[in-house]
């Protein structure tokens, strides 16, 4: 609390009233595994004591001091939330005093730099115990009378599971065009996230298999999480994709192809990549390749070094295997080179500005959609970032999937350029033989 400014939206402080005992068994290791520190704002009667003066709240046990002492040597600091919580209006300045100040007893178990701060009963300010708080700590929080430039009225929000303290927000799409006996695992992923995307469009290109009927389970099943788009007519990927962006609104987005997975923290870790680099246009990570065609294809990825490919599992009943494939950070050398080794794949998570800055989503002949937005994204200036994770799961399955489709193209321009080649050999040669 001592280094809070609430007009800064990168500090967030952790607190939590009463204090019960089951912030000490729950809470505590988990704000140890990550090193997190935490205010706890005692009521200083009921240490150790059930709350059953409390209703409606159900029936709960308080820490008792040695459980208190735990929580401190975890990284919590022990504040004031007065003696009983009772209501603090209509009270004289002798109650007043008895319930705002800590006792002795307390202060010696607890010394400086506990009891700095103090949590106004019920969140409810008031300005008679104002004058008292003032002389005796360093600053209050409350949840009726706000300010964010007087410390003694600093507000607390109340964080549920549905919370979101970042005001950036993440669009989430999924196309899908003929997938229907993929799309159902595609939809279970995301919606096991460990940080949901603020919104979660899937949009379907005019399928003729079942692909509706799975679409709208999940669409009705969770209304508050998914929206489905249907296109009349199929608009192709570039078209496609440029009508997902204008029907969504966050600062971030990413495209998660419904024949794919993801693994659990995809957003979360896409998310805290793009928040810790503010100049960075574009996030990707690593891919697992899973499904039947899985070694045709990791055999088929040219062996670069940037890249490597190797087989990580196989299952001996199916003979299902699967494929890490890693990818290379992102070098000047690799960014200037991207026209011809695209180093960012299509699930990356990207801002909106800068997708908007050169012009989103562009039918360019013989280049993958992704591919193009990227470099011009990274060409414009702005940087990539890359998380050293396999967090998408990339099924092989087709060869009318659209890697497979990019990596025929490339093997047939390839080819033709070859053919070129030799032929203005040939040529060559004909004229040297004939003179």
């Amino acid at each position: 609390m001592d280094e809070y400014n609430p007009q800064n939206p990168e500090h967030v402080v952790i607190s939590f009233d009463g204090v019960y005992e089951c912030v000490w068994r729950f809470a505590i290791p988990i704000l140890r595994e990550f090193g997190y520190c935490f205010e706890l704002f005692v009521i200083g009667d009921v240490l150790g004591q059930v709350n059953y003066f409390d209703e409606p709240e159900p029936l709960a046990r308080f820490a008792n001091i040695d459980q208190l002492r735990e929580m401190v040597d975890a990284g919590g600091r022990v504040q004031w939330h007065t003696s009983s919580h009772a209501p603090l209006a209509g009270r004289d300045d002798h109650e007043l005093k008895r319930e705002l100040l800590v006792p002795d007893h307390l202060l010696k178990l607890f010394p400086a730099p506990h009891f700095q701060w103090f949590a106004y009963p019920h969140g409810e300010y008031m300005e008679a115990a104002d004058a008292i708080i003032r002389a005796h700590y360093r600053g209050a929080v409350t949840t009726n009378e706000i300010s964010e430039e007087d410390p003694y009225q600093f507000g607390r929000l109340l964080v549920f599971k549905e919370t979101k303290i970042s005001k950036d927000r993440l669009s989430l799409i999924i196309p899908n065009y003929n997938y229907g006996v993929f799309i159902g695992e595609a939809i279970s992923s995301v919606l096991a996230q460990s940080v949901l995307p603020d919104e979660i469009l899937i949009i379907d290109d005019a399928s003729t298999d079942d692909s509706r009927l799975i679409i709208d389970y999940y669409a009705e099943k969770f209304p508050n999480l998914l929206r489905a788009e249907y296109n009349s007519t199929n608009l192709g990927v570039v078209d496609n994709f440029r009508k997902a962006i204008s029907l969504t609104e966050g600062d971030f987005v990413v495209f998660i192809g419904a024949d794919n997975r993801v693994r659990y923290d995809f957003v979360e870790q896409h998310l805290a990549a793009l928040k810790m680099f503010p100049d960075a246009a574009v996030a990707y990570c690593d891919i697992v390749l899973f499904g039947p065609r899985a070694r045709i294809q990791a055999s088929r990825l040219e062996p670069r070094e940037e890249f490597s490919v190797k087989r990580i599992f196989a299952d001996v009943a199916t003979g299902a295997e699967q494929y890490l494939w890693r990818f290379p950070e992102p070098s000047p050398e690799l960014i200037a080179n991207m026209h011809e080794v695209n180093f960012v794949h299509g699930s990356a998570a990207y801002r909106r500005d800068a997708y908007e800055g050169v012009g989103g989503y562009q039918e360019r002949k013989g280049v993958a959609e992704d591919k193009s937005l990227f470099h011009r994204m990274l060409a414009s200036g702005w940087r990539a970032v890359h998380v050293p994770e396999p967090l998408l799961e990339y099924r092989q399955h087709s060869l009318d999937q659209a890697n497979q489709v990019v990596g025929r193209e490339a093997s047939i321009h390839a080819l033709q350029r070859e053919n070129a080649r030799l032929k203005t050999k040939i040529s060559a040669i004909e004229k040297i033989l004939g003179s």
